[in-house]
């Protein structure tokens, strides 16, 4: 016997209901709506998983990432069960599930993380500004994906001097807010491209009022000069072997140098031989908590005015860098967990998946902002995994059910 369909006004009260969920408070109905309508994959007709349902159960895999698919819709229909009575909401089988999924595709999550992440830092927040930039940092990781045909062929494997080993993997590279560490914009692509590639990708979401941090893989004149391009200041690391010669020495011992594009670029009619670009030019050795002294570090940077910014703040600013690793280890240890492999068979939804986990980092991390500023404290004074805990239960049991100490990150 067919079901009966779901009105057009039971789903908005049902999705409505399901937004006291903190997740939905940061991701809401609205939003998830534009983005399936922006990349055509609004259900067309009624059916038992409609399209925005599909997508928040994306982002309860990401929470519950230790756990089956299956149980994750049980998460998810138990709340509306609970709201609209066990007889009006019917499980679907496992097959339509995945094939719901399939249906949603990428473009979807992709859609709405672009539009969701947003710098939600102010001047109040340690480490979120430098002298009126905004201080972002970009570095890329992989993610370890399973070992399908159409994986393989789509992310490719990782080798050694041994041949290929391991499982296939996808490479991401993110932009990410300093003192606040949301992500705000994310390229993907195979384990065998090139990090700068997908910075490339992340170029165009610059502003002007940020200032990047970066390691010394992604400096390339071209990049560099994309970059500057954007209005927004630069600070990278470069590799020592690059020759700089001192153009004008300052008081605090940086220089202006002169960078120039590689044979290769000329070659390739990429850049005219003849170009040049003035960077300022910031070395130091960095000395530990022990005494010790690290690896010379060569830093350049777009802010020529050593008034500006002056070279030992520069140096130190530069150690925010570092914070990226410490977000990325987050993502993959405690929200996704260590050492796990994404779920998805499929390319498209290996995707998906991952941006479901992006989308679900940057609840967690505005959930522990909005916490900071109710405290009176610093972001970076709260427990990354106590938050996540805290969302788990908000997921699970509506808030009249939470315990009055519960809410607390």
């Amino acid at each position: 016997m067919p079901r009966k369909p779901m009105s057009a006004p039971h789903i908005s009260e049902m999705m409505k209901q399901l937004s006291l969920a903190s997740i939905m408070q940061v991701i809401p109905q609205r939003k998830v709506k534009e983005a399936l309508e922006a990349t055509g994959t609004a259900s067309r007709r009624n059916r038992l998983l409609p399209a925005p349902l599909v997508v928040y159960l994306v982002l309860l895999l990401a929470f519950y990432a230790e756990v089956s698919v299956r149980e994750n819709m049980s998460v998810l229909l138990e709340h509306l069960r609970a709201l609209f009575g066990r007889d009006s909401v019917k499980r679907p089988a496992d097959s339509a599930v995945s094939k719901a999924r399939q249906r949603l595709g990428a473009k979807p999550l992709e859609w709405l993380f672009k539009q969701v992440a947003r710098p939600v830092g102010d001047e109040t927040v340690a480490g979120c500004f430098w002298r009126g930039l905004r201080v972002v940092a970009v570095d890329g990781t992989t993610a370890e994906v399973q070992d399908t045909t159409a994986n393989r062929e789509r992310f490719g494997l990782h080798h050694n001097q041994h041949g290929f080993v391991g499982y296939p993997q996808m490479k991401a590279v993110v932009l990410v807010e300093c003192g606040t560490g949301v992500p705000l914009a994310c390229a993907l692509g195979r384990n065998d491209i090139h990090e700068q590639r997908l910075l490339d990708q992340i170029a165009p979401s610059l502003d002007k009022g940020m200032l990047m941090l970066a390691d010394r893989a992604y400096f390339g004149f071209l990049r560099w000069k994309t970059c500057t391009a954007c209005d927004g200041a630069l600070l990278w690391r470069i590799k020592s072997s690059l020759i700089l010669k001192p153009l004008k020495v300052f008081e605090d011992g940086s220089y202006l140098a002169r960078i120039r594009p590689s044979s290769k670029l000329t070659r390739k009619g990429l850049c005219r031989k003849s170009e040049s670009l003035i960077v300022r030019v910031i070395e130091y050795l960095p000395i530990f908590e022990d005494g010790t002294e690290g690896e010379a570090v060569r830093l350049i940077t777009t802010v020529l005015d050593p008034a500006q910014a002056p070279a030992d703040e520069l140096a130190e600013l530069y150690t925010e860098r570092w914070s990226e690793e410490t977000r990325f280890d987050e993502l993959k240890t405690h929200l996704c967990g260590s050492g796990r492999v994404l779920r998805s068979p499929l390319p498209d939804l290996v995707e998906q998946e991952w941006y479901g986990f992006l989308l679900a980092y940057y609840v967690v991390r505005v959930t522990i902002v909005e916490a900071a500023r109710r405290e009176g404290a610093a972001p970076r004074a709260f427990s990354f995994v106590r938050a996540v805990r805290v969302i788990k239960r908000r997921l699970v049991f509506s808030p009249s059910d939470d315990p009055g100490n519960e809410g607390r990150v």
